[in-house]
């Protein structure tokens, strides 16, 4: 099950990678008139995709599901400023900072077979960040 996890969240790095990309270099919309200088840096982008009602209701539900895993990450780590610096990860690059932090449990904890004890156990004191 290790394994299929593992794979499952480079496959999201991979999609995700593609479809950024994809993204940057595909006409779109935003070479209309109307939406001219808007989608040529991530800020104009957001800013052209919010400007749709189902584009809005895209990100509501993607920055949900964010904050969402942080609670997961707040739960489990135990210094302040691993979770402030995470939320802030989660928040600027969304699912490829999930895919990070999974592949971090996994890698720092490659010998366990217990998924539970992967995931669903607290960090103590003298852990190191993931």
């Amino acid at each position: 099950m290790k394994k299929i996890i593992g794979f499952y969240f480079v496959g999201v790095f991979i999609a995700m990678t593609w479809v950024s990309w994809y993204a940057c270099v595909t006409p779109s919309q935003s070479m209309l008139p109307a939406y001219s200088g808007k989608a040529l840096n991530v800020i104009g982008g957001y800013i052209t995709v919010c400007s749709e009602p189902w584009g809005l209701a895209t990100m509501f539900d993607a920055y949900f599901g964010f904050l969402t895993f942080w609670l997961y990450v707040a739960w489990r780590e135990n210094r302040f400023i691993t979770r402030g610096l995470w939320l802030v990860a989660l928040l600027l690059l969304g699912n490829f900072a999930i895919a990070a932090y999974v592949l971090g449990c996994l890698y720092v904890h490659r010998k366990e077979t217990d998924l539970g004890k992967i995931f669903f156990t607290r960090k103590t004191a003298h852990e190191s960040s993931v």
